[in-house]
C-alpha cells in the first residue's frame, strides 16, 4: 500500500478509548488559551488512524474547526515547499548543494553572501541573521508609507500584503538588497535563520525561470492530490475556511486571515522560501508519507531513495549541528532538549512553525504526526504552546500508546 488510507484505530490494534489521552492534551491547550483551535493527524504504517480537529477559529467563535480548514504553516514552508523544490533541482543536476550562492545569483557578487554554500544555508550554519524586520523601513509615522503601499491593486502596486494593502511592484528588490547588505555572524555556528530561505527561493526561480509556487503545484501538490496545500490560499478558498492568525497592530493594522502572517513573506506578495505555505493536516500527512515511502507515492516515484536519505540525515554532527537539509532532527545528545519528543528515533525528521504548527516523521516505526494551530491569534507574544510543550507531549503520548499496543502482541 503506497497511498495513505483512513482506518479505525482498532484496525491497527489500538482501542479507540486509548486515544482519549491525545484528545485531552489537545483540549488542554485550548482550555489554557494556548491556541483557539487545532488539527491533529497521526498515520502509522501508511494508515491514518487519528484525524481530529478541536476548538474554534477564534476564541469568540461558535463555529468549530473542522478537518478541511486551512492553516498558515509558517516555517513548515521551508520543508514542505522550498526543500522539495531544491531536492528536485539537485536530482535534475540543475544545482549542487556544495556550490556557492553566487554561482546561481550573480547579483550577490561583491556581497558577503556570494561565497555562502547551499548546504550550509540549508543547515543554518552560514552565519546569517535569524530574521530582519523589513517592514519597519516601510512605516511612516507608524502607518504604512503611502509611497510604498496603496489600498487597491494596480499595475504599479500588484502585490497583496493584506486586506486593502498592496505593495509597490519593485519593493521585493529592496528586501533582497537589505539581505545582501546585512552583516554576517563572525562564526559559522548553528544559528537558525529565515534569511537563507529567501535566497533559496531566488535560486529556484532563477534556475527554472518559473515561480516556485507553480513548480511545486505542478510537480508535487497536484499529482499527490493535495487539494489544500499551496500559497496564496485566498485565490482558491473562501476566507472563512482559512484560520485567522494575528491581529497585527504594528504593521498591517488588521486581523490577518488568508494572507501570510510573516511580514517579510507578505511584502513579497505572499510567496517566500521561509513562509507563505498553507494547508490542512491531512494533506501534509501525504507529503510525509512520500518521505516514509522513500520518495514514492501512489505508484509514482517522485524522488530517488538516496535523495530522501541525504536530505533527512544529520549533515554536520561533528559541529554539534543536529540539522538535516531543511529538516530539523532530534537533539544529538539524548540529555539535551531538542525539537522532538524523547520517543522519536534518531532517523526521524520534521519541523515546527511560528504560528503553532509541527510535522514529524519517523521511518523507524513508520509514524507521521501533524499538529496545526493558530497559536498567534490574537497575539503572537502568546507562548503557552511552547511553555506547555503541547506538540511534543501529544507526540510522546502516541509513542506510549503504540508501544503499549504492540508490546502486548
Amino acid at each position: 500500500m503506497t497511498r495513505l488510507e483512513f482506518v479505525f484505530p482498532e484496525e491497527i490494534g489500538i482501542p479507540s478509548e486509548k486515544l482519549n489521552t491525545i484528545d485531552s492534551l489537545a483540549l488542554s491547550g485550548i482550555n489554557n488559551r494556548a491556541y483557539p483551535g487545532c488539527q491533529v493527524v497521526f498515520a502509522f504504517d501508511g494508515k491514518i488512524f487519528y484525524n481530529k480537529s478541536f476548538g474554534h477559529p477564534r476564541y469568540e467563535d461558535t463555529v468549530r474547526v473542522n478537518n478541511a480548514n486551512i492553516y498558515d504553516l509558517a516555517s513548515l514552508t521551508k520543508v514542505a515547499a522550498t526543500t522539495l523544490a531544491i531536492m528536485k533541482l539537485v536530482e535534475e543536476k540543475k544545482i549542487s548543494l556544495d556550490e556557492k550562492l553566487g554561482t546561481y545569483l550573480p547579483e550577490l557578487k561583491g556581497s558577503n553572501k556570494q561565497d555562502l554554500v547551499i548546504r550550509d544555508v540549508m543547515t543554518h550554519q552560514a552565519g546569517l541573521q535569524a530574521w530582519i524586520p523589513f517592514y519597519l523601513k516601510t512605516l511612516h509615522k507608524g502607518q504604512p508609507d503611502p509611497s510604498i503601499y496603496q489600498h487597491h491593486p494596480s499595475e504599479g502596486y500588484p502585490l497583496r500584503v493584506a486586506e486593502d494593502l498592496y505593495i509597490r511592484k519593485d519593493y521585493p528588490d529592496s528586501v533582497y538588497r537589505t539581505i545582501m547588505d546585512a552583516p554576517l555572524w563572525p562564526t559559522r555556528d548553528y544559528k537558525y535563520s529565515d534569511i537563507g530561505f529567501y535566497l533559496l527561493l531566488r535560486i529556484i526561480e532563477k534556475v527554472t525561470g518559473e515561480p516556485m509556487e507553480e513548480i511545486l503545484s505542478a510537480s508535487f501538490y497536484k499529482p499527490l492530490g493535495l487539494s489544500t496545500t499551496g500559497f496564496l490560499p485566498r485565490k482558491r478558498f473562501p476566507a472563512s475556511r482559512i484560520m485567522p492568525t494575528e491581529y497585527d497592530t504594528i504593521f498591517r493594522k488588521q486581523l490577518i486571515r488568508g494572507d501570510v502572517h510573516d511580514p517579510g513573506a507578505a511584502m513579497l506578495g505572499g510567496v517566500s522560501g521561509h513562509a507563505g505555505l498553507f494547508s490542512n493536516a491531512a494533506d501534509l500527512a501525504i507529503l510525509l508519507q512520500l518521505f516514509l515511502n522513500n520518495g514514492e507515492y501512489g505508484g509514482k516515484q517522485y524522488f530517488l531513495p538516496s535523495t530522501i536519505k541525504e536530505f533527512t540525515r544529520v549533515q554536520f554532527p561533528a559541529n554539534g549541528n543536529r540539522r538535516a537539509l531543511g529538516f530539523d532532527k532530534p537533539a544529538l545528545n539524548s540529555m539535551s532538549d531538542g525539537p522532538s519528543c524523547k520517543g522519536a528515533s534518531p532517523e526521524s525528521f520534521g519541523h515546527s512553525g511560528f504560528t503553532g504548527t509541527y510535522i514529524w516523521a519517523d521511518p523507524e516505526i513508520k509514524l507521521s504526526y501533524i499538529f496545526l494551530s493558530n497559536r498567534v491569534y490574537p497575539d503572537a507574544s502568546n507562548e503557552k504552546i511552547v511553555e506547555m510543550n503541547i506538540r511534543t507531549r501529544i507526540h510522546q503520548a502516541m509513542y506510549d500508546i503504540l508501544e503499549a499496543a504492540y508490546m502486548k502482541k
